[in-house]
This record gives C-alpha cells, structure tokens and sequence, in this order.
C-alpha cells in the first residue's frame, strides 16, 4: 500500500474514533465495539442483504429459547455483540463472517480493496471462518463446510 493510502486510512480512522468520542452516550453502546449492523451493508449490497434475510443466519437468534437467548455461551455466535442487545445486532450478521465492519464501510474505503483488507475486510471466507461457530455447536451432524455454503450463498460464482 502506497503511503499516501496508508496515511488516509489512518486519518479515516482517526476521525471516526474521534466522532464517536464526541457522541452522545445514547450511542456509546454502539461504539464501544466495531460493529454496525447489516442495515449498514445493505446500503450497497442490496442483493446480498436481500439473499441473507432469508437466510438461516439472519434467524440464529430467533431460534433460541428465551433462556438460551441470555445465555452467553448462545450469544457468542447467535449475536454480533453478544454484551450488546440491540435488535441491530442479532443474529448472524454479514460482519459474522466478513469482519467488523466500521472502519471499512466508508465508501472511498469499501472502493479500495487493499485499503479494505488492511481495515480487516475478510472479503473471501473459508471453513476457519466458520469453525468459530460451527466446531462446537450442539448440533446433531458434524459441520460440512461444503455442503453448508449453499444455505447461506450470497455471492456471484
């Protein structure tokens, strides 16, 4: 990466933080992480977005118990956030898999792939992405990572 984009990157950033510093305390909650929710992604990724809704991920967290839904050990991978109970934030969201997502969905950011990547844009996931979630959920079948994409497939082959 050139200096030149290494140095906007860095003011970029500097300016959020230093925004969200400034905010009111009724937005705190959403900046004391990196998350900003799939409304946010959806702004560009229409068809994506579109595609996730339906999507048993975008539904993790509705298929908890009542009870399961405070626990945290549920709310690690049905949740964003799970310290953060925002309706935002539930389920498996797009920055799940792709990454936390407000220091890179900045337009001039989310249009640099280099620059994205070095913000911590995930752009292709892989089983590892998956294995947080997946490797010890109680579930009654082993994870296939393979077989399990198409459920969620919201990508241009």
């Amino acid at each position: 990466m050139s200096p030149c984009k290494l140095l906007l990157a860095t003011v970029g950033v500097g300016v959020v933080v230093a925004l969200c510093a400034s905010s009111s305390s009724s937005a705190a909650q959403v900046i004391e992480h990196d998350f900003v929710g799939a409304e946010r992604c959806k702004s560009c990724h229409e068809a994506e977005f579109a595609a996730w809704q339906i999507s048993p991920h975008a539904k993790a967290l509705e298929v908890l118990s009542p009870k399961e839904q405070k626990d945290p050990r549920c709310l690690q991978c049905h949740t964003l956030v799970p310290t953060d109970t925002q309706q935002s934030l539930g389920g498996v969201q797009c920055e799940s898999c792709h990454g936390p997502g407000r220091h890179y969905t900045p337009e001039w950011v989310m249009r640099d792939a280099e620059l994205a990547g070095l913000l911590n844009l995930v752009a292709k996931v892989d089983a590892n992405a998956c294995a947080r979630c997946h490797s010890d959920s109680p579930s009654l079948r082993p994870f296939d990572f393979a077989s399990s994409r198409v459920l969620i497939k919201h990508w241009k082959d």
